[in-house]
Order: structure tokens, then C-alpha cells, then sequence
């Protein structure tokens, strides 16, 4: 062969090693960067457990880089993790990251928290500096801790500045569905959430809240679509199946909704829906004896729960025993009262995040007839405004006693209650005249 030739292919060989070497040294880093890339459009996707297996990955290749550390601590406290947040957060210290990333997210732990007297004064702070690199971030971590404290003015302005500068982000839109929701207005939070699933067709938790605000609004051809289809990603939730058979009674299937139930009871048989489900089945069937044997000990259970309460008092009229139904109507009556008034008192609150008063009784009304969850978020609400309002802290108290059995924070809250209450004046012993410390003390500022 002749020494040209031979050269030409020796160079060749060189040059194809070369690269193979090249190629093979690079391919942890393009790995890296892969893993990472998924990882981020995971947390874009608010998709967490995903997000954190792609991050655990990127650990293993390397445990040395600082965005890998944080991006674990995002993940974490998304995940509602504080202890492994902190540990992830001192790593990516430990690691040189940018000390301003590491405090935007210490900040953002305080806002979705609900610290919002140490987060608040930083947010046109943050948006103004991080704007470019974590604007949604800022905004869905403020908005909830907003809503967190109640201070619906604030959250509601912030959301609309999140859903103009992210117009394809679906959490602004299911944010404000919940909020709906919880605000009992049931058409605006379905157009809420059909708008945020339409932005995220694969988030399963937007759709499940959209088929719950479906069935509120008595759109039940349209909830029982979204409802098989999460059934059929989740056969054993027991929720959506319950629901299922709502829809199917609702739509005049009573054998249909009495099959549906009786296979959710096999696998749930305390639970309170599918209990409460098969009462009204029951009562649909003209079955109101049955209909009672369900409800009595759910009435025990929880006998705040006015709607329960109805429902049992139709139980008992249909069976005769109107006079037993007297006090759960009455009761009803009470309740659906107050409930709407403490509604009313809701859009004042929502318009003055200063309105103590309003945020008292609607907190109160809450423990006493409908969801002592909700009632009790209002009077910490009242506690961070008033952290002395005794009667908020004397509702806490009877909050955590009877519902929560939580004798610590109960027994706090009647020490607080009794410390800012004001106590009896002193009683001057007749005929005694003051001292002239007395005298002092009492013009004394």
C-alpha cells in the first residue's frame, strides 16, 4: 500500500478515535443537562413527583452541582417538605449558588406559609429583580399565601397580573377556581377550572376539582365525562367513584347509584360520602327507614353539618315521625340564617383586609354550622390581625377541644383568651381613702 494512502487512513482512525473519546467524555454532561431540562419542565408542569425523581437523577451523575441542590429544594417545598427544603437549600449554599436565588426561595417558604407580615414588603422587590427567571414562581407562592391569610384584595390583584404575564400557565386559572370555590361561587370557579384544564388537559387535579364544581352546579352529563375518565386512571379513588354514583342518581339511575355505592362501601366502609351517598340513595328509592339507619350515626358524627341534618329530617317526616324532625329543621333554619349572612359579610372581607368584625362572625358561623376547617382559617386570620381578640381565641379553643382533640393548642388558646380579657376592677374597702401612690397611678398615662 502506498505510504499516502497509508497516512490518509491512519489520520482517519485518529480522527474517528478522537471523537469517539470526545464523544464518550462528553455524554455525562449531555446527560446532566437532559436530566435537568425534564426536571424544569416537570416543576413547570407542576409536576412534583416527577420533578423530584429527575433531580435524584441528576444527584447520582453529580452531586456537586448548586442548581441541582436547589431545584431540589423548589421541588420540596412545593411538596409541602420544609425539614428537607432547609437541608436542600444549605447544600446549594454549600455549593456557591447565587446567595439571591437561595433567599428568593427562603422568602418564597414565607409566603406560601402565610408569613406575610416578613414576605409581603419583598414581593415588588422580587418581581422587579426576578421577573425574568421565576415571575410565576413569586406570583403562585404570594397568591396563595394571600388567600392563605385571607387578604382576597391582595390576592386577587396579584393573580390577575399572573394570568397576563403567563397567559399560558393554567395555575392562575385553577388558583382563582379554588378560591371560587371556597367562596361558594360555584359558575365561576367551573369556568376557572375549564379554563385551566384546557391550558393543562393532563393535570389530573385540575380536572377532579372541575367534575367536584360540575356536580355543584348540577352539570352532572359533564362531570360524570370527566369523572369516568379519572376513574380509569385511578380505579381505587374512592371520591370520584362516590361521585359517580352521585351523577348516576341525579340522572334517575337509582340501581345504577345503588350498584355503584355498595361496590365503593366494600372497599370504604366508614367512609362519610359513600355513607351519606346511600342515605339519599334510600330516600330516592322511598326507602326512608333504610334511609335512617345511615344517618343516625353519621348525625352523630358530625352534627354541624346542616345539609346532613335535612337530609335526616326528610328522613324522619317520610317515616312518620315528623316530631322528631322538628329540632333538625329547626336547626337547618338557624344555619341557613347565619350561613347567609356570613356570606354577605365575605365580599366585605374580600374588599377590606382590615374588617376584623366581618372575619370574627364568619369564623365563628363556620365552627358553629357548616365546616370548622374554614371557620377556624378565619379566626387565625382574626389572630394575625388581633393576635389579643379574645373571642377568637376562646372559639379556637373550643375548636381544638371538640373537633381536633388537640388539648395543647386548646388549652393556649383559653390562656390567651383569659389574658386578654379584662379582669374586675379592684374594689376601694369603704370608707378608705387612696393613697397618694393610688392617686398617682390613676392620672398617671
Amino acid at each position: 500500500m502506498p505510504a499516502t494512502k497509508k497516512r490518509w487512513i491512519y489520520g482517519l482512525l485518529v480522527t474517528a478515535l478522537v471523537a469517539l473519546v470526545g464523544g464518550v467524555s462528553a455524554w455525562p454532561r449531555i446527560q446532566m443537562s437532559r436530566t435537568v431540562a425534564a426536571a424544569r419542565q416537570a416543576l413547570a408542569d407542576r409536576d412534583y413527583p416527577q420533578a423530584l425523581a429527575q433531580l435524584e437523577k441528576a444527584e447520582q451523575l453529580d452531586a456537586n452541582r448548586g442548581e441541582t441542590a436547589f431545584l431540589l429544594a423548589r421541588t420540596y417545598r412545593h411538596l409541602g417538605k420544609l425539614e428537607e427544603l432547609q437541608k436542600w437549600l444549605a447544600r446549594a449554599r454549600v455549593l456557591d449558588y447565587p446567595p439571591r436565588r437561595i433567599e428568593l426561595e427562603q422568602l418564597l417558604v414565607q409566603a406560601q406559609n402565610g408569613r406575610m407580615k416578613e414576605a409581603a414588603p419583598e414581593l415588588p422587590r422580587l418581581l422587579t429583580e426576578f421577573s425574568e427567571t421565576d415571575g410565576a414562581e413569586i406570583c403562585e407562592a404570594y397568591v396563595s399565601g394571600f388567600f392563605a391569610n385571607y387578604s382576597f384584595a391582595e390576592a386577587l390583584r396579584l393573580a390577575e397580573v399572573w394570568q397576563q404575564d403567563y397567559p399560558n400557565d393554567p395555575q392562575p386559572w385553577f388558583s382563582l377556581g379554588l378560591y371560587e370555590a371556597h367562596a361558594g361561587s360555584d359558575p365561576k370557579a367551573v369556568a376557572a377550572f375549564r379554563k385551566a384544564l384546557e391550558l393543562a388537559p393532563r393535570r389530573d387535579d385540575i380536572r377532579r376539582y372541575l367534575a367536584e364544581a360540575l356536580v355543584d352546579e348540577e352539570l352532572y352529563e359533564e362531570a360524570e365525562q370527566h369523572i369516568r375518565y379519572l376513574l380509569q386512571r385511578n380505579p381505587n379513588d374512592t371520591d370520584m367513584a362516590t361521585a359517580l354514583g352521585h351523577c348516576l342518581l341525579e340522572k334517575g339511575d337509582v340501581a345504577g347509584a345503588r350498584r355503584q355505592l355498595e361496590e365503593v362501601l366494600k372497599r370504604d366502609p366508614q367512609g362519610y360520602p359513600p355513607r351519606m351517598m346511600m342515605a339519599q340513595i334510600e330516600l330516592k328509592d322511598q326507602k326512608p327507614e333504610a334511609a335512617i339507619t345511615w344517618l343516625e350515626a353519621l348525625v352523630k358524627e358530625r352534627p354541624k353539618e346542616y345539609r346532613l341534618r335535612f337530609l335526616f329530617a326528610t328522613a324522619l317526616q317520610q317515616s312518620g315521625r315528623g316530631s322528631e324532625a322538628a329540632e333538625h329543621l329547626e336547626f337547618v333554619g338557624r344555619a341557613q340564617a347565619a350561613l347567609g349572612r356570613a356570606r354577605n359579610m365575605m365580599d366585605q372581607a374580600k374588599e377590606d383586609p382590615g374588617d376584623i368584625a366581618s372575619r370574627l362572625e364568619i369564623g365563628q358561623t363556620l365552627l358553629k354550622y357548616d365546616s370548622p376547617d374554614d371557620g377556624a382559617s378565619w379566626l387565625r386570620n382574626v389572630l394575625e390581625l388581633d393576635p389579643t381578640n379574645a373571642a377568637a381565641h376562646r372559639a379556637l379553643a373550643e375548636y381544638y377541644s371538640s373537633a381536633k382533640k388537640d388539648d395543647q393548642r386548646a388549652a393556649y388558646h383559653q390562656r390567651q383568651a383569659e389574658a386578654s380579657e379584662p379582669g374586675p376592677e379592684p374594689q376601694e374597702p369603704k370608707n378608705a381613702s387612696p393613697s397618694p401612690q393610688a392617686e398617682n397611678s390613676a392620672v398617671s398615662p
